[in-house]
């Protein structure tokens, strides 16, 4: 035991001290989040404008991974933890990069179209994207993934079951139209 103890004695408070450090440093966070949520509340800022996270409690672990994945954290506050759990904290400053359901390790970010307030038209479009009129084919913006990385995937996908779909005895050309 007197081994220990000089072990003890030395490692022990450090230990706390860093812990008390970490868990001040977690608590700033949170009144900072909570701060910004209360401002855009107020603001009236609360209908995200597309695609955004559903954070579930109950799954969430308040790990902060979600926070950390999100782009556009480094512009302008988008996800925070509030009490031990994320959350939108500015939802308007979402604009639907859906990294944080990737970075996510409890699977508890869902993403989503539009509110329970503010609902979203967007056409229903078949795997190949395909709209409910033959060979109308939607990709970016208005099927809903206004990312340019996202529309340019989409588009290429589009573009192939166009050309799967083309008659090979075809003589005319097919118009194509990229917006």
């Amino acid at each position: 035991m007197t081994e220990l103890s000089p072990i003890l004695t030395i490692y022990l408070p450090s230990l706390a001290i860093i812990f008390s450090i970490y868990l001040g440093i977690q608590q700033l966070k949170a009144r900072r989040s909570r701060a910004i949520w209360q401002e855009e509340s107020e603001a009236g800022l609360t209908e995200p404008a597309s695609l955004h996270p559903v954070i579930d409690p109950n799954r969430c672990m308040g790990c902060g991974s979600c926070v950390t994945a999100c782009p556009e954290q480094a512009n302008h506050p988008v996800l925070g933890l509030i009490e031990g759990k994320a959350q939108l904290i500015a939802p308007t400053n979402c604009i639907g990069h859906g990294a944080c359901k990737t970075a996510c390790p409890f699977d508890a970010i869902t993403l989503v179209f539009g509110t329970e307030r503010r609902g979203v038209d967007i056409p229903v479009l078949q795997s190949n994207f395909e709209t409910s009129m033959p060979n109308i084919f939607i990709a970016g913006e208005l099927g809903g993934m206004g990312l340019i990385k996202n529309a340019v995937e989409q588009g290429v996908k589009a573009l192939e079951a166009l050309h799967a779909s083309l008659d090979r005895k075809r003589t005319h050309a097919v118009d194509v139209v990229i917006i």
